[in-house]
């Protein structure tokens, strides 16, 4: 992962002071319920070399058997998101991974995570007590603008500039879904860490994917710009959807305890 893993207990020390004095061993796994929810998903081609050291043993890459990797970028803006007993809050996030074989048979999309970022400070301490190195960024944003020509399009601008991030934005076009095209999706997303392996299952009961043209943004010289090979990829020619989705439940479990 780009990112640095923060120090224990710091992150038990600013949980607590966000009023949820619980135990570590409390939330190993969790459960957190999005409600109002759009957002872009990216799918699309990079080196195999430049992402095989971000995957872990015990995981295999998509493709990597014809030489081939793919980056997943994600971004959701969610009008109410809760995990545990915290109340629902705004909360933007947004998430990068390397595409992979389904590491347990389950799934329509599975990801190792690279890059997990988020304004939603509780969310991101469970994930970080947890096992996940997420970063909390407060300035984190996502912002949709609709056409003012045409009501079914609209601009879309991400952007993440947190501690120990590769600053990144993404901008582009988004169209909403057409009528009558909802269905139900399953995505999951691996880490592996020293607390063991984390599933975090996301199943979307009801969702809508509209089509989208945009570009992912960062400095070449960043760990994310050696990933995509430069300043920008706008090359997410296996997906570029515009989701919309009225609920979700994510389970982030702790599959085995220990490292690999």
């Amino acid at each position: 992962m780009f990112c640095k893993k923060a120090l224990f207990p710091i992150i038990l020390l600013a949980f607590c002071l966000l009023g949820n004095p619980v135990s570590s061993a409390d939330i190993r796994s969790f459960t957190v319920h999005f409600a109002g929810c759009t957002e872009f998903a990216g799918w699309g081609p990079v080196s195999l070399a430049k992402a095989q050291p971000l995957v872990p043993p015990g995981y295999v890459i998509a493709g990597a058997a014809m030489g081939q990797a793919a980056i997943v970028v994600r971004a959701t803006s969610c009008d109410g998101v809760s995990i545990g007993q915290s109340p629902a809050q705004p909360t933007v996030l947004s998430q990068i991974g390397i595409n992979l074989v389904a590491p347990d048979g389950t799934g329509n999309i599975n990801n190792y995570t690279v890059i997990y970022v988020t304004n939603n400070q509780v969310l991101a301490t469970y994930f970080q007590i947890a096992g996940l190195p997420a970063i909390f960024d407060p300035e984190l944003t996502y912002e949709y603008t609709p056409s003012e020509t045409n009501g079914a399009s609209g601009q879309l601008y991400v952007t993440a500039t947190g501690e120990e991030l590769p600053a990144y934005f993404l901008f582009g076009i988004e169209n909403d879904p057409p009528p009558n095209s909802q269905q139900s999706f399953l995505a999951n997303w691996w880490f592996t860490g020293d607390a063991g392996k984390m599933k975090q299952s996301t199943l979307f009961p009801v969702i809508s994917f509209g089509t989208a043209t945009v570009t992912l943004y960062t400095s070449k010289n960043s760990p994310l710009g050696d990933l995509i090979g430069g300043n920008t990829d706008s090359n997410f020619s296996i997906l570029s959807i515009r989701g919309v989705y009225p609920a979700a439940t994510m389970n982030v479990t702790l599959i085995r305890a220990g490292g690999g």
